[in-house]
């Protein structure tokens, strides 16, 4: 059998959360729209020297690791918007002192500042959903300020104890409520949102670059319809003689949108996964998961397998890709905890800090089920309050998680690749059941077709040598591009990269999942 075939026989069929907006991709279409930067001494030497060359053919010609690409190049902050906006501010303050004075300086003034803010809701690269819920909440502080102004300016239709008698205690009455009001709509609506806006500043990979790698994928999706692995396959013998076939799908998507499809913690440009199926002494054993830079492991008996249209099992194994992230899972997941794997510091400090915000406030709250809530959590955990865990499944009187913490959604409800037979045997979950409506029902772009291209990664490939990062680099390693299906990261501080296990020593990765599988 050919390799060609026997990959075709073991190919993972892939199914997608509803809202995904990427999917395994040929990279050539991905490089081509991509510009390469040197992030050393060395690789600003080696890109001078291989300037002349086209970029797909030049990244597998450097040798050191000291490079990264950058796929959104369209520049979020045009600087004739803003020139033609002074223009025409200035022009709009004479034209208003000439025909009204200072009163229309005054309105010119407001247009003005109304028309920068717009703009900068449009091209700010920092956290989009922050600013409608900024802008309602400013709306609510304005209501509760205005009114201040009646009772500091006398009156010539009311007197002063009809202000003060009446109206003042009503006023109060309305200022305590829309205070509450306004103090829950910042926690629920953009203290959540706190963590992810401190990530987007420090990180390379916005929101608003999440958007816009969207449209450009979706642009590639129009030239190359059809959803691409890398195959490949290796032979090894290990110590007791057993012959092993290792099947290895690669699967290249054009961006890593986790914090902003899921409420997860990272974004990056370009994102390596994986699938391997080992066989045994020519028998299916055992099938790899690659999840967030480690992996997983499942017993090929235990593997859901696609079903013909009779009911028949096939050797395709069923692989549910998370939301945004693309980790694989072998069986439908929604996972709702920051300990899903280690996250930094910095990430867990943010999610700590807004679950303990969002207790206060229960704890404030003038309502008494709410309070009851607070205190209930401090009796049953009062020892617990500093681990960075303390608050991940606080919840508020109506039953709903207080803080956004990661979501890893591997639902299988979305867009499914792969061998087409009975797909409704094979499982999901329903994402709209854990995910806010404004995110399990967002635009999205399907590859026109559903079967596998594949793409033998046998012999020798350009891009395959590439050492360096397949997305912009960012202050934040989470944030920054990853290496490529050969290699490890590039490590702070040293020089040259090692080959990652899964690619040479196929083997030892699934000695050490297999290990770290029993110590679960």
């Amino acid at each position: 059998m050919t390799n060609l075939k026997l990959l075709e026989q073991y190919e993972p069929v892939l199914r997608f959360a509803k809202s995904e907006r990427f999917f395994p991709m040929a990279v050539e279409p991905y490089v081509e729209r991509c510009s390469i930067f040197a992030s050393g001494p060395q690789g600003m030497l080696e890109l001078f020297a291989h300037h002349q060359e086209s970029l797909i053919k030049r990244i597998g010609r450097l040798k050191s690791e000291q490079f990264y690409l950058r796929f959104v190049n369209k520049p979020l902050n045009d600087s004739d918007v803003w020139v033609w906006l002074a223009v025409l501010s200035a022009l709009g303050l004479a034209g208003g002192w000439f025909l009204a004075g200072m009163t229309g300086v005054e309105v010119a003034f407001t247009a003005s500042l109304i028309a920068a803010l717009i703009i900068f809701m449009l091209a700010s690269p920092v956290r989009l959903r922050i600013i409608p819920a900024a802008l309602a909440a400013l709306f609510f502080i304005v209501l509760e300020v205005v009114p201040i102004w009646f009772f500091l300016h006398q009156s010539k239709y009311v007197s002063i104890a009809v202000e003060y008698l009446i109206f003042l205690p009503i006023y109060l009455i309305v200022l305590f409520y829309l205070s509450v009001r306004t103090m829950k709509f910042i926690l629920d609506h953009v203290i959540p949102e706190g963590p992810g806006m401190v990530m987007d500043i420090l990180s390379q990979a916005t929101e608003k670059i999440a958007q816009e790698a969207y449209f450009e994928y979706a642009k590639i999706l129009e030239k190359n319809p059809r959803p691409v692995y890398y195959g490949r396959i290796l032979h090894e013998t290990d110590r007791k003689a057993n012959h092993w076939t290792i099947l290895q799908y690669h699967f290249f998507y054009a961006f890593n949108d986790w914090r902003l499809a899921a409420n997860g913690i990272n974004h990056h440009e370009g994102d390596w996964e994986m699938v391997a199926v080992y066989l045994k002494n020519d028998e299916p054993h055992t099938v790899l998961f690659s999840q967030h830079g480690a992996g997983n492991i499942e017993k090929w008996k235990n593997i859901r397998l696609a079903v013909d249209k009779e009911g028949k099992a096939t050797t395709h194994p069923v692989v549910y890709v998370a939301l945004g992230s693309h980790a694989n899972y072998s069986r439908p997941e929604a996972i709702r905890s920051p300990g899903m794997y280690k996250p930094g510091k910095l990430q867990r400090l943010l999610f700590w800090t807004d679950g303990l915000i969002q207790y206060l406030f229960l704890l404030l709250n003038p309502n008494q089920r709410a309070r009851q809530t607070a205190l209930n959590e401090m009796a049953v955990k009062w020892s617990d309050f500093l681990d960075p865990d303390a608050f991940s499944n606080l919840r508020d009187e109506d039953d709903h998680y207080l803080v956004s913490l990661p979501m890893e959604m591997a639902t299988g409800d979305g867009f499914r690749i792969g061998y087409q037979g009975d797909t409704l045997r094979e499982g999901m979950m329903i994402s709209s059941s854990y995910l806010k409506r404004a995110m399990s029902d967002r635009e999205t772009t399907h590859p026109k077709i559903k079967e596998w291209h594949c793409v033998l990664l046998n012999s020798r490939r350009d891009w395959v040598q590439y050492r360096g990062l397949w997305g912009v680099k960012s202050f934040l390693k989470e944030e920054s591009g990853p290496p490529g299906p050969k290699w490890d990261r590039p490590r702070k501080g040293r020089v040259g990269v090692n080959q990652r296990k899964r690619w040479g020593r196929p083997l030892d990765w699934l000695a050490d999942l297999e290990k770290n599988s029993q110590q679960k």
